[in-house]
């Protein structure tokens, strides 16, 4: 490129140190005076045509931070647009606001990224409900195997938008400025879910998959969380979905062991839901009605029941699940041939059979408590130990029940649920000797789910922040609450004591009348934090 105006004739250090050149040849005066070895002259054409890379460079340049620059004005300007909910003052950014978007190297540092909120929700549910602290002997569920699908995401839509689902449900639940489970962004993904799910139907090798396994097993959980913040009666469509996926898998398709833990997965849905459609909706306060229900047996199917392989994941909680199947087809053998108020003669067989067999699951369900890992033994805290707060917020009590983790509280709760089943079962039937023994036993097991409730809600009588660290909860005397117990004990602590609080009221007939009373005002508790709301 030709230089327009007079070039340098100077040396070259005189040139770096932008000093005037005396041009004596060959060697200038300064060189030779500062002792320094001169380079000499450009001479020529060089002197005539400069080289311009430098100079095209730095315009380049120039015009990159120009575009930059224009860009960040209008992501900053859509911001402060958006119909998005602005977040707390509290929350964290990437850098400071009034901080330059440009450095002297040209690199672009935005003060702040503009998620969507997909990617909230995704990261709150992810963090708060797949990657949260957990005990491992409790697992026999499905969310802590998502992280070994997620490479799956980006080219399954049926598990994608199934997960999205989920994560719009809670996200919406917690946030203060939605506090709605069943959100727009939640029946939009949806909707797409479905859509995936009967077109994924239709190929034999997708029913085949873990996959499409998992997101049928999401879809059933966000049905159970929307059935428990909405108060509404429960539909078993995706876990109808999911048993017969099993089925037609058959054994010779699950034997790995992500296969092998979904299929338990699938079992727990099956007992845990429960399996009771109520025919009367509960109504609290002080026009209690009586909940009528009918139980329905569990599907026995080998595929479902028989293991695939000699090791097979199995913990607690897992054994647990086996008899709550048996515990349930009891129940349905027993709904089948009438049920209480109005018993068997006392030499009807059947009834006679019916009899035998809740005495030995009462006895297994006996032996499971004694074999649990000690550590999993809840620690009982006396009342005049327990903080003021969570006293105010509701002790039935003269104890509270600590747990190691929230996880082992609600297997737990878990346990005295199916047992207390099994318990009134045996008190509709009964003779008035066995009958009283069997109605204390149902009352300690109302007690000591009544005692989960401060480990499990602490001093919350009201919505508040899912992470919130200022909440009280009781501790074994001389120890601190461990930090995760605020993570978990929000995350689940409610909704895990829906099921076991009403079962309480299933069986209000042979329960106190403080316990019946707390059970009430809890249940107005936990509607409040969640913002449940009864259907019209």
């Amino acid at each position: 490129m030709p230089h327009t105006g007079k070039p340098s004739g100077g040396c070259q250090i005189c040139k770096q140190r932008h000093v005037k050149c005396d041009e004596t040849r060959p060697a200038c005066l300064k060189c030779i005076k500062a002792k320094r070895i001169c380079p000499g002259y450009i001479e020529g054409l060089d002197l005539v045509l400069r080289d311009q890379n430098q100079a095209a460079k730095a315009g380049a340049e120039r015009r990159h931070k120009a575009r930059a620059q224009k860009t960040y004005l209008n992501a900053s300007s859509s911001a402060s647009s958006s119909a998005y909910p602005s977040r707390s003052k509290s929350s964290t950014s990437l850098s400071s606001p009034t901080a330059s978007p440009f450095s002297d190297d040209g690199l672009i540092v935005y003060s702040s990224l503009v998620e969507s909120r997909d990617s909230y929700a995704h990261a709150f549910f992810v963090s708060a409900y797949v990657l949260g602290p957990r005990d491992i002997r409790t697992d026999h569920g499905f969310l802590e195997l998502l992280p070994y699908l997620f490479d799956k995401l980006p080219s399954n839509p049926v598990l994608s938008s199934s997960l999205a689902v989920l994560c719009h449900c809670y996200f919406g639940a917690w946030n203060p400025s939605i506090r709605n489970a069943e959100n727009f962004q939640v029946q939009q993904s949806y909707s797409k879910a479905l859509s995936a799910l009967r077109y994924a139907l239709k190929n034999p090798r997708h029913c085949v998959t873990d996959e499409l396994l998992m997101a049928v097993c999401l879809l059933n959980f966000f049905e159970y969380t929307t059935s428990a913040l909405t108060s509404r009666p429960r539909e078993d469509h995706h876990v109808d979905g999911a048993t017969a996926l099993v089925k037609q898998r058959g054994s010779q398709n699950m034997k790995s062991d992500l296969s092998r833990r979904l299929l338990i997965a699938v079992r727990h849905d099956i007992v845990r839901l429960p399996r009771v459609s109520y025919n009367v909706r509960i109504l609290m306060g002080s026009q209690v009605n009586k909940a009528l229900s009918r139980s329905k047996p569990v599907d026995n199917a080998p595929e479902i029941w028989d293991d695939p392989s000699e090791d097979m994941p199995y913990n607690p909680a897992t054994s647990l699940d086996f008899i709550g199947r048996d515990t349930a087809n009891l129940l349905a053998r027993a709904a089948e041939h009438g049920l209480p108020p109005n018993p068997y003669p006392s030499d009807n067989q059947i009834h006679t059979n019916i009899l035998l067999e809740a005495e030995a699951l009462d006895a297994r369900y006996a032996q499971w408590a004694e074999e649990v890992p000690t550590e999993w033994l809840p620690f009982s805290v006396p009342r005049d130990s327990i903080p003021q707060e969570v006293l105010d917020a509701g002790v039935n009590n003269h104890y509270c029940h600590i747990y190691s983790h929230t996880s082992v509280c609600s297997t737990w709760n878990a346990w005295r649920v199916q047992r207390m089943r099994i318990l009134g079962l045996l008190a509709d039937y009964q003779e008035i000797e066995l009958k009283d023994d069997a109605i204390l036993h149902i009352q300690r097991l109302a007690d000591d789910i009544h005692a989960s409730i401060p480990y499990m809600l602490g001093n919350k009588v009201k919505p508040g922040e899912m992470h919130g660290m200022d909440y009280v909860y009781p501790s074994i005397p001389g120890h601190s609450v461990p930090a995760s117990h605020y993570l978990t004990a929000a995350a689940y602590g409610g909704l895990n004591l829906w099921v076991p609080m009403r079962a309480i009221l299933d069986y209000r007939r042979y329960m106190r009348g403080d316990q019946i009373l707390f059970t009430v005002e809890q249940f107005h508790r936990i509607m409040k934090l969640y913002d449940v709301r009864m259907p019209q």
